[in-house]
């Protein structure tokens, strides 16, 4: 397999999704859609390594700010 560049957190999402578009026509071979859905797995697993890597900075952050625990976030609903 050929070596690929690894994009962006924002541009291997924007990739996945237009994966998942031309999966969702349905007007292409099988082999095609089999290449599409290897490289969307390989993209998704970079995102969880780039959002594993996220999280391990924002903890060191916070050991070193002297907070050690990550407090659980609750999304605001705007519609109230």
């Amino acid at each position: 397999m050929a070596k690929r560049k690894k994009l962006n957190y924002e541009a291997s999402i924007a990739e996945l999704e237009s994966l998942v578009e031309r999966l969702e026509q349905g007007d292409i071979s099988l082999e095609e859609s089999l290449k599409l859905y290897e490289s969307g797995v390989l993209i998704t697993r970079d995102c969880q390594e780039a959002l594993q890597n996220a999280e391990q900075k924002v903890q060191m952050l916070l050991k070193q700010s002297g907070q050690t625990n990550l407090v659980e976030f609750e999304p605001h609903s705007s519609d109230s």
